[in-house]
């Protein structure tokens, strides 16, 4: 059940979208595309209006939502604060799989309502100026993933390494892209330890070093 709050604390402006956006990814984790902007603000602990003065639109809102997910603030150091203390690159390997996996997740719910918006009420004018190709965040969301699976995860254990890091970083994070597409079955999807099984050591018995 969603606890009412008291009156909202005055914050600034990027302050309280931030704190709106906070709200709204466990509401679409619980109810979908259905959230509702009354259910948003309870959540929050503000007036309902005060989303759309943080926010032009639902459909801004679940933008911003999408954005945040796939590439939060401060995302780099949160990974590298996890990955501190863990001293072997499995380890490491079978950490960032599974935030990458639960960031899809909450990522594609937000695309998903988006999507909903978009066809419930059409593209707003903006949307319809847009070059094609996917959204810029989602562009640089996936820049940023990659330098920091390189730097953070791989450049550590270069020696390790049979290529150079960022091609390492790339194979990890096809490997969580592809099995965790929303196409995929459930049964079909590999745990953050098969993922790095898959990334370090191959299928093979003996592990890509053929005989």
């Amino acid at each position: 059940m969603i606890q009412r709050r008291g009156r909202a604390t005055p914050m600034a402006p990027d302050e309280r979208r931030k704190a709106i956006i906070d709200a709204v990814i466990p509401l679409l984790v619980q109810h979908g595309p259905t959230v509702t902007t009354k259910q948003i603000a309870e959540a929050a602990g503000i007036a309902e209006g005060t989303i759309f003065r943080a926010f032009p639109d639902k459909r801004a809102l679940f933008l911003a939502t999408a954005a945040e997910t796939i590439n939060p603030e401060g995302g780099r150091d949160a990974m590298a604060a996890a990955l501190e203390p863990v001293a072997d690159l499995r380890g490491k390997v079978v950490l960032v799989s599974g935030q990458m996996i639960e960031r899809m997740h909450q990522g594609m719910l937000a695309m998903i309502a988006l999507r909903t918006v978009f066809m419930k009420e059409g593209p707003a004018d903006a949307d319809r100026d847009a070059p094609p190709g996917p959204p810029q965040f989602i562009v640089d969301a996936n820049v940023a993933l990659l330098e920091a699976l390189t730097d953070l995860v791989f450049e550590p254990h270069r020696a390790e390494l049979a290529v150079e890091p960022r091609r390492a970083a790339l194979v990890l994070r096809s490997l969580v892209f592809g099995t965790w597409h929303p196409g995929m079955h459930d049964e079909e999807r590999l745990a953050p330890d098969e993922i790095a099984d898959a990334c370090l050591t191959g299928v093979t018995r003996t592990g890509g070093q053929g005989g």
